[in-house]
Order: C-alpha cells, then sequence, then structure tokens
C-alpha cells in the first residue's frame, strides 16, 4: 500500500523518517503537492513536487523530493558507486548532472518515477516538456534499503543547445562541464537543509 509520509507546509518539506529531515526551499517555488505509488512492484515512492512556472504554467524550474524504499518481500539494495560524493549540511550524498527531453524520457518509460512525476504535475495543471538539464543529489541508508532522491531541473532551451549537442561526442560537449557547473550552484542554492538526523 502506497501513503504520504512526509508533509511539506509552504516552503519547508518535513520527513520523520529515512532520514530524519526539514529542507527549506527557496520561497521562488511554488509547492505542487505530492504523490505516492508502488514502483515497478518492488519499492515504495514519495514524491513532493515544486516548481516555478512561466506565464503559461510551462514548468521552468523544478524541485523534485523523493523518498523511496524496497518493499519488504525482496531483498534489493541501491548501487550509485560511480556517482561522486557530496555533503550537504552533514548528509553525505552522491550526485550528478545530466540533460534529457522529457517527451523521448516519457515515451521510452511510462511507467517509470520520472513519468509518475511528469503525470501528476499535468494534474495539477503544469506542463514540463522539451529539454531540460537537471542535478540529482541521493542519501541513501546504511542498508542502502533507502534512498531521499532531490533533483533541481531547469529549462535547456536558454543556452541554445539539444542534449545531444552537449553529449559526449556531441557538438557541444565542450560546453557542458561549464554549463552542469552553473546548474549545479543554481539547485544548490534553491534549497536548503535545515536538520537531520
Amino acid at each position: 500500500m502506497a501513503f504520504v509520509q512526509r508533509t511539506a507546509e509552504a516552503t519547508v518539506l518535513r520527513s520523520g523518517k529515512l532520514p530524519v529531515i526539514d529542507i527549506q526551499v527557496d520561497p521562488e517555488f511554488k509547492y505542487v503537492g505530492s504523490t505516492s505509488f508502488i514502483l515497478y512492484e518492488v519499492a515504495h515512492v514519495e514524491q513532493h513536487h515544486f516548481v516555478v512556472p512561466d506565464a503559461e504554467r510551462r514548468v521552468l524550474r523544478r524541485l523534485w523530493f523523493q523518498f523511496e524504499g524496497y518493499l519488504e518481500d525482496n531483498n534489493h539494495t541501491y548501487d550509485y558507486s560511480n556517482l561522486e560524493s557530496i555533503t550537504l549540511n552533514g548528509l553525505n550524498f552522491v550526485h550528478n548532472a545530466y540533460s534529457m527531453n522529457i517527451e523521448e524520457a516519457y515515451e521510452a518509460r511510462p511507467t517509470s518515477d520520472s513519468a509518475h512525476a511528469i503525470e501528476f504535475l499535468q494534474e495539477k495543471g503544469y506542463l514540463l516538456t522539451g529539454d531540460i538539464m537537471s542535478h540529482r543529489m541521493i542519501w541513501l541508508d546504511p542498508d542502502l534499503r533507502n534512498e531521499l532522491m532531490i533533483i533541481y531541473s531547469e529549462a535547456l532551451d536558454p543556452t541554445g543547445y539539444r542534449p545531444v549537442d552537449l553529449a559526449e561526442g556531441g557538438s557541444a560537449a565542450a560546453e557542458w562541464p561549464g554549463l552542469s557547473h552553473g546548474l549545479q550552484e543554481r539547485s544548490l542554492a534553491s534549497f536548503r537543509i535545515l536538520g537531520s538526523v
């Protein structure tokens, strides 16, 4: 059974477990709401979404918080050993940055957690579309069975590039390190961890 266990009030997201944490979100972001579901019949997912939309309600910037844990009927564990480490107010995360096209990702994985997020925002009257670039941060519990994933995204089109341009071997691949560095700076400025256990 899927249900929401965390709460959000305006710009503060509170979690009482896995991990125990309070997160302050930049007031520019509007809290859209939460959703919960079972992912691929193996994990429970709880999502909380904050957005900065334009006048047509297209999402220009997004903060997506996802609390996820494997169900008791399996022994799966999470593995992000290929990602770099980052510490946020004493809490250890791993992180990476990437660019993608929303429609292509949805078509490729229509039952993914990302697809659920897109559908949820659409239900709330927002449009997440086109090319985006994202900074993903992941906290794992000691047993590697539960995670908190924080994904900051923003529209890619102001850069003038497409994801294929910025990919390895792409025509603008040399621009990606600078773009991703700026992306990560804006990502880390969009929220603040107030406390954790």
